[in-house]
């Protein structure tokens, strides 16, 4: 998926793998990113419920599956992996994923002005527990649509509307506190669901970044514009290879920036390519299992995809706290 050094080989048997510590990261569609791991980083404040949870939510990996022994009345069950993650190299520019490949990711919809469709999805999330979404504040309203009203699960096309996809209500939506849709600072909210979510091969959780530290490369995935003509994003989910881009670069192309009185600031950072033609957000592959962790959160960028102009994200480390306080109080 990433380079051949970054996903190792995939171990199919119940055990915990070490995938040379990915994440990832989203796109124009609010998406997330999985990044490689350079040097043993600190823990946030807080975050042992997180880490907990991931644990837990690791489980759904795998599946009972009970075959016929010898005779109709004899039975045996098995624990399957239904582990999604491919071990192929990433195209340069991006490529579509395949099915579970990313069980956690959330298409965010809004009241259609389109008469043929009841919901236009404008948004991106990530699943991280069974009644919240993880996504961007400034996802919570459009100027078109007004707010969001439905998340969309399972799939990998948007219009997809087999059996495996969930659309489930939302209840609320939960800015950070701090958040001004006038700045670009603490972008970051939770959806709560009225519902509860089906967690199986199809959907299942991603886990949170707990620890500070500096990434490689990342993974950037979600429903975003695959080309610069086209008005509205991609109907099919997407996933791309950004680099980290060292923090006094990104401070300095930002630095006039006006919705930025205070600069870059140490919870955000700035992912992209100096060649430009990719920009997303993220999310990390590591312990346990087929789990990925979520790093970042799309934010803004000045020219989506255009060289030397980076992307920026909330740093999900930073927000650990906010997060617990409101998904396991």
């Amino acid at each position: 998926m990433l380079l051949c050094d970054v996903f190792k080989t995939l171990n199919r048997r119940e055990k915990s793998v070490v995938f040379g510590e990915m994440k990832l990261l989203k796109v124009t569609f609010s998406t997330f990113l999985l990044l490689l791991h350079i040097f043993h980083p600190a823990m946030a404040a807080g975050g042992e419920k997180a880490r907990q949870k991931c644990l837990e939510y690791s489980k759904f990996v795998f599946v009972n599956e009970v075959s016929p022994v010898l005779s109709a009345t004899a039975l045996q069950s098995n624990r399957v992996s239904k582990c999604g993650i491919v071990e192929t190299p990433l195209i340069v520019g991006g490529q579509r994923v395949n099915e579970n490949e990313f069980p956690h990711m959330a298409a965010i919809g809004y009241p259609s002005n389109d008469f043929s469709k009841a919901y236009a999805f404008k948004c991106g999330g990530t699943v991280i527990s069974e009644q919240f979404i993880l996504t961007a504040a400034h996802c919570a309203y459009d100027r078109e649509s007004g707010g969001p009203v439905v998340v969309k699960l399972g799939v990998i096309y948007i219009d997809d509307n087999r059996s495996n996809a969930q659309i489930i209500n939302i209840a609320s939506f939960i800015s950070h506190p701090l958040y001004k849709s006038s700045e670009k600072y603490y972008d970051i909210a939770l959806i709560r669901l009225k519902s509860f979510i089906r967690f199986d091969e199809h959907v299942r959780p991603a886990c949170l970044s707990t620890r500070f530290e500096t990434w490689h490369k990342m993974i950037a995935i979600g429903f975003g514009k695959t080309n610069y003509v086209e008005d509205f994003g991609s109907l099919n989910l997407n996933k791309v290879l950004l680099s980290n881009v060292d923090q006094n670069t990104c401070k300095r192309t930002y630095q006039t920036f006006k919705q930025l009185k205070n600069g870059i600031i140490d919870s955000q950072f700035c992912a992209g390519e100096e060649e430009g033609n990719k920009d997303t957000c993220l999310v990390v592959l590591r312990e346990p299992y087929c789990m990925y962790n979520i790093v970042g959160i799309t934010s803004f960028g000045k020219f989506c995809g255009f060289a030397s102009s980076y992307g920026v994200y909330t740093n999900v480390t930073s927000f650990i706290d906010f997060i617990e306080s409101n998904v396991w109080p």
